[in-house]
């Protein structure tokens, strides 16, 4: 267990920090279009397989630890960071991990769309017309994902729907041998408000 609390290391740490020989059997890389809730996601699987000693000591952004570890976590949202950082990074840093761990497991956060998007422009700013670039830029990647055993497709809506058997059933799909079940909140439901009232102004 790692008791220091783990900040967001992108500026800090790369892939480079990772080149050891294979020694470790699980990492997890949770990727999906901004405002998806790729990095809520990413901290429920570093606490639920045992990395953090308490939920949220994770941040969610970048690794989930500075050196190779089992059960490592990387969430990468697409596009990440600021200037925007695209899969071509994240396909390069795939390859490394491939080369250092048995199984490199993904999950592919999912959401509606305009809720995503507007999630996204609330959070990181920018306009309508280049959320919607970005969404539809990431989206042969994410196809591409789809195609891989070892990827879990999460939706927030089944999230809403189903509650703790969905997450109980990620971590079967993952082996993961835990119970955990985090707070959940609809966040949908200001953005399918806002956009119902922005409807009626034009009926």
């Amino acid at each position: 267990m790692r008791n220091e609390q783990l900040k967001n290391s992108d500026t800090k740490n790369t892939i480079n920090n990772y080149c050891e020989p294979k020694k470790n059997k699980n990492c997890y890389i949770v990727c999906g279009p901004e405002g998806s809730g790729s990095a809520f996601v990413a901290k429920v699987i570093s606490f639920a397989t045992g990395h953090c000693d308490f939920f949220g000591q994770y941040s969610g952004y970048g690794y989930n630890s500075k050196n190779a570890c089992e059960n490592l976590v990387l969430h990468r949202s697409l596009p990440y960071m600021r200037p925007k950082k695209f899969q071509d990074s994240l396909i390069a840093e795939i390859a490394e991990f491939s080369s250092i761990y048995e199984r490199v497991n993904y999950i592919l956060t999912t959401r509606d769309k305009n809720c995503s998007i507007f999630s996204k422009i609330k959070r990181f700013g920018g306009t309508l017309k280049e959320a919607e670039a970005d969404y539809i830029a990431a989206s042969p990647f994410f196809a591409q994902l789809t195609n891989d055993d070892n990827c879990f497709i999460w939706s927030y809506e089944s999230m809403l729907l189903l509650g703790k058997p969905y997450f109980l059933r990620m971590y079967r799909f993952f082996g993961i041998k835990s119970h955990f079940y985090p707070e959940v909140y609809d966040g949908n439901i200001s953005y399918i408000i806002k956009n119902h009232q922005i409807y009626r102004l034009h009926d």
